[in-house]
């Protein structure tokens, strides 16, 4: 907690942040903030930055598309999103170090990179099988948990656009483990199929 804290305190004082301010509901190219704290409406990233997002409830945050970080994270992609209360989130694409989950907010992930995922939430116990997660991971067949030391501490695969899906869990002992708050959907046949036969007619020449 205090190396965290330690640098976001860096991050404010030595950031070279262009503000161009976000008060309109978009980060868009060109625009990084050092910190965004987003209470309400529809706040959407699409080709710009910011180290540190806080979405509180009830507000919304989509991620189309981020810049690309540089080695420390100050410069460009998302370091830190944090989603409180009932916050919610769709996630397409772009480049995120961190996302961490409270109370009742949903993840819904659909693309992109997202290093990191901490959940702070419980789920329900049914027979020994969770219930209720909040968060949603869309991607293909074929995917699989990763372990260490026989536990689950991550999610490897493929999203649902053939991109490399690598997710690490990083688990708070006060709170069900992240694997079970990760709820994985995947295409039914049918819509594979379809998936599969658009692709073959973009493939076509005219």
């Amino acid at each position: 907690m205090m190396k965290r804290i330690v640098s976001l305190l860096i991050a404010a004082c030595c950031v070279p942040v262009v503000c161009a301010g976000y008060s309109d509901g978009l980060i868009g190219p060109g625009e990084y903030e050092g910190g965004v704290e987003w209470a309400s409406g529809l706040l959407v990233v699409d080709g710009g930055g910011a180290y540190l997002i806080e979405v509180l409830s009830p507000a919304r945050l989509e991620v189309r598309s981020t810049s690309l970080p540089d080695k420390n994270w100050f410069n460009g992609g998302i370091q830190d999103i944090v989603l409180f209360g009932k916050a919610h989130m769709d996630y397409y694409g772009g480049l995120t170090q961190e996302l961490t989950v409270y109370g009742n907010a949903i993840s819904n992930l659909y693309g992109g990179r997202i290093d990191y995922i901490t959940s702070r939430q419980f789920v329900n116990w049914i027979d020994g099988q969770p219930q209720g997660q909040h968060i949603n991971i869309y991607c293909n067949p074929g995917w699989s948990w990763t372990y260490e030391n026989n536990v689950i501490r991550g999610i490897t695969g493929q999203w649902r656009d053939g991109s490399a899906l690598n997710i690490r869990f990083l688990n708070d002992p006060d709170y069900d483990p992240v694997w079970s708050n990760v709820n994985v959907i995947i295409p039914e046949p049918t819509t594979m199929l379809l998936l599969g036969l658009g692709g073959l007619l973009l493939r076509r020449k005219p």
